[in-house]
């Protein structure tokens, strides 16, 4: 049970005294406006996503495996479910289109396993909006900090990053809305190390369990909340320890810089530089479409035209998103075709768009698109590869007339060095829940959304979309 620990305090122990000072007075208006956009955007994405095959799938799987007996919702269902399904399955809309946000130097996603967490617990408990944002913020800023410690990728050593660092974010912003003394919230962490997980053996083949890593992990943080909430204790050098968890999930020797987590916490804000999406894939694919859409319109390249395209990529993306090049180029599932640098390059020089309903099973058997796909070559990037922090990528079309084009995406719309506006999280949020809800439904969303801090009740924002 929870009894008070004798050592030296540990990292854990010191963000869990941060969460227990923590205010939203205390925050600029920026990262506040970031904030709230960022909850616009992936609670769009999961309206989105919420009718598709492997979203009612999942529910139908969780009320399976428990009854679904509970007082919490998730984001667009009429029934009640247990606080734990109504995370999850908040978290599987927030991921299937790879639509959501990402924060480039550690690839994790983090808005959307905070945000899938703590909407759920808002609604059932009845606060405001304002204790929304406060929770998405300091739990997306622990996570990002947390995934800067080690400079190993975690796609490198077999793991989803968004997934088994996501749960601490999630049970991060939980613990501030159950108000979880700084003791509890250690142990709270110390438990969701053994509930970290995401293996990325679906990158391989396509299959569905990657789309709900984040579902698992949002899932995994209510119930390492309440855990902690009942006296289990959990161990507290969680992070640096002997047996610690980076040490257990890195396994190698980089210096994990453990600094990363605190240095001027409160002061400087790391959710700044998470990037929105504005095509639904891997982050990294982004700057290919924008490169290669850019080419298409600005010289009318047809597919009948195309020779042959290269594209110069960062070494370190080759595994995840260009080989084998033989499956790249066929995805099976359109999943799989969201972490393919030659489908996608092949579809937006085709199509000229990606959206939320790009990737169709249409799409991947198009013989023209697969065609194109076929010439798509990848080579290695050391610019790019030298500065992680940046989304470049080049793309270059040889003609069959011998001209060669070539574009240069240096920073992605989106990211921090190349903002997009408000009104483009505004199309971006209309374009994902048309046909899914009423225009004037929509707009009311918007307008609440951009208020947040000021809703008494969060539920009351939402109950539209259940009827």
């Amino acid at each position: 049970m929870l009894d008070k620990h004798p050592t030296a305090p540990t990292l854990s122990a010191a963000v869990a005294e941060w969460i227990a000072g923590f205010s939203l007075d205390d925050v600029p208006t920026e990262v506040v406006e970031n904030t709230k956009l960022r909850v616009l955007d992936v609670i769009g994405v999961m309206i989105a996503s919420s009718r598709l095959e492997v979203v009612a799938a999942a529910r139908r799987a969780s009320a399976d495996a428990d009854g679904g007996q509970g007082n919490a919702f998730n984001l667009t269902d009429p029934l009640p479910t247990s606080a734990a399904n109504a995370a999850f399955i908040n978290g599987v809309m927030s991921a299937v289109l790879e639509f959501d946000d990402t924060h480039i130097q550690s690839n994790i996603h983090p808005t959307g396993v905070v945000l899938s967490a703590v909407l759920q617990e808002c609604e059932r408990s009845r606060l405001s909006g304002r204790s929304l944002v406060e929770a998405v913020l300091l739990g997306s800023e622990l996570l990002c900090r947390l995934g800067m410690i080690s400079p190993v990728r975690m796609h490198e050593v077999g793991f989803h990053p968004s997934s088994v660092y996501g749960v601490f974010g999630a049970v991060w912003g939980l613990a501030h809305l159950r108000r979880l003394p700084p003791e509890q919230i250690v142990h709270a962490i110390g438990t969701a190390a053994s509930l970290s997980s995401g293996s990325i053996a679906s990158f391989e083949d396509g299959t569905s369990t990657k789309t709900l890593h984040i579902g698992f992990a949002a899932s995994a943080a209510v119930r390492a909340v309440a855990i902690a909430s009942q006296g289990i204790s959990g161990p507290y050098p969680v992070f640096e320890g002997k047996f610690g968890w980076f040490k257990s999930y890195v396994q190698s020797g980089p210096e994990f810089r453990f600094s990363a987590m605190t240095d001027a916490l409160g002061e400087r804000w790391e959710v700044l530089n998470i990037a929105s999406k504005i095509y639904p894939c891997a982050y990294t694919l982004l700057p290919f479409i924008a490169a290669t859409i850019a080419l298409r319109n600005t010289h009318g390249v047809k597919p009948e035209d195309v020779d042959i395209i290269h594209c110069d990529i960062m070494p370190r993306s080759f595994a995840t998103v260009c080989e084998p090049v033989e499956e790249k180029r066929r995805p099976r599932t359109p999943w799989h075709g969201r972490i393919s640098l030659q489908h996608t390059v092949a579809e937006a020089l085709v199509l000229g768009r990606m959206e939320k309903d790009s990737y169709a099973p249409a799409s991947l058997k198009d013989p023209v698109i697969n065609a194109i796909a076929d010439k798509v070559f990848h080579r290695p990037d050391m610019v790019a590869a030298a500065d992680i922090s940046r989304s470049r990528a080049t793309v270059s079309i040889r003609l069959k007339d011998g001209r060669l084009l070539s574009h240069t995406i240096e920073d992605m719309p989106g990211t921090r060095s190349n903002p997009i506006s408000r009104e483009a999280y505004v199309e971006k949020f209309r374009a994902n829940i048309r046909s899914a809800i009423s225009d004037e439904a929509g707009e009311a969303l918007i307008e609440a959304l951009f208020n947040l801090e000021t809703a008494e009740d969060i539920g009351s924002l939402f109950a539209a979309l259940r009827r």
